[in-house]
């Protein structure tokens, strides 16, 4: 015999999710709007580079005279690609905004060699024009982000745009997001000071033996950092849509895939080949002009389309989680009032 919680409706699968996300986006056209706008001001406006102080950094760094000659060679690669990832950088991209998940494609990092037709580029010369830049473009781009999110939440349930309640939840999830970057970068820097320090202790110590014991932990360190970006692929989803906090959505965001691991696995390794395999058709256009025009809408409408999928996502496995939970106790007390 079936128990309540066998019988209960499943979940959305990963298909079902993206098809569903792609129908709704189909009758929400008018998402589209915002991020072919910023694309389009990314390419034709100007460009905030960091190309001369980058160099200069990347110099300093690699460039030392007692470098162990068997590293010499791969740095000298390591140095040369940064030092073109900080050519093609455009601080402004940061305008699509951090974490939000609002499509571009200008701010990919195979996207910002693509030349504009008139937007000129300002080289930033100091490193203190660059932390300013920062601190004003990452809470705006958070803020246009935030909109953005709020606008599909409340499309997705059908409820009235730019209202008090709108607004309530854009500001809620601006703030949280905001907190939630910070969390992220300090313990970024933190996690990475702690494998470099540890990684320099077995070079000190163990001399070549060291360095392949620092190769297994880098290895592990990408690894776990791998293992928890997808556990928390689900936290700005759980801000927007459930108006919750960031711890309460980064509990919610671990269950959820925690509980559904290789569902959730499913959904992004998909979505990674959806976006990744139609970038390449995107750069293939963007040759010419109305080939970038064409590649901007192109990107909005399938990155829009994820987003809402992975909302749909995430609602359904959580309602789901939540349901069966209910059930659990329910066929609990039930069993207890039924014993003699």
């Amino acid at each position: 015999m079936q128990t309540i919680v066998e019988t209960e409706e499943k979940p959305l699968g990963v298909i079902e999710s993206l098809q569903q996300g792609f129908t709704f986006l189909n009758h929400h056209l008018w998402l589209l709007l915002l991020p072919i706008f910023l694309d389009v001001f990314l390419w034709l406006g100007p460009r905030l580079s960091v190309s001369t102080l980058f160099g200069r950094f990347v110099d300093e760094i690699f460039h030392q005279p007692d470098l162990p000659q068997e590293f010499a060679a791969n740095f000298e690669v390591t140095a040369e690609s940064l030092k073109s990832l900080g050519a093609n950088y455009n601080l402004l991209s940061l305008l699509v905004g951090t974490l939000t998940g609002l499509p571009s494609l200008f701010a990919r990092l195979d996207f910002r060699s693509v030349s504009s037709p008139h937007g000129g580029m300002i080289d930033l010369t100091s490193w203190q024009a660059v932390l300013a830049w920062l601190l004003v473009l990452i809470p705006i781009g958070i803020f246009i982000g935030s909109f953005w999110l709020t606008h599909v939440v409340f499309s997705l349930r059908r409820e009235r745009f730019l209202s008090r309640a709108f607004i309530s939840r854009w500001g809620w999830v601006w703030l949280n997001v905001n907190l939630y970057f910070v969390v992220l970068f300090v313990a970024i820097v933190l996690f990475s000071l702690l494998v470099g320090s540890i990684g320099a202790i077995f070079l000190l110590l163990f001399g070549t033996i060291g360095a392949a014991l620092f190769s297994v932990l880098w290895v592990l360190s990408i690894g776990f950092s791998v293992w928890l970006s997808i556990g928390l692929y689900f936290v700005v989803t759980a801000i927007s849509l459930d108006g919750v906090n960031l711890a309460s959505a980064v509990w919610r965001s671990l269950n959820v895939v925690g509980r559904n691991a290789l569902s959730t696995l499913g959904f992004l390794i998909l979505a990674l080949l959806l976006t990744e395999g139609f970038s390449r058709i995107w750069m293939q256009l963007s040759v010419q002009t109305w080939g970038v025009v064409l590649s901007i809408v192109g990107n909005a409408y399938l990155g829009a389309a994820i987003v809402a999928a992975s909302f749909l996502f995430y609602q359904s496995r959580y309602h789901y989680w939540q349901k069966t939970r209910a059930l659990v106790v329910l066929n609990q007390r039930s069993g207890q009032n039924d014993k003699p």
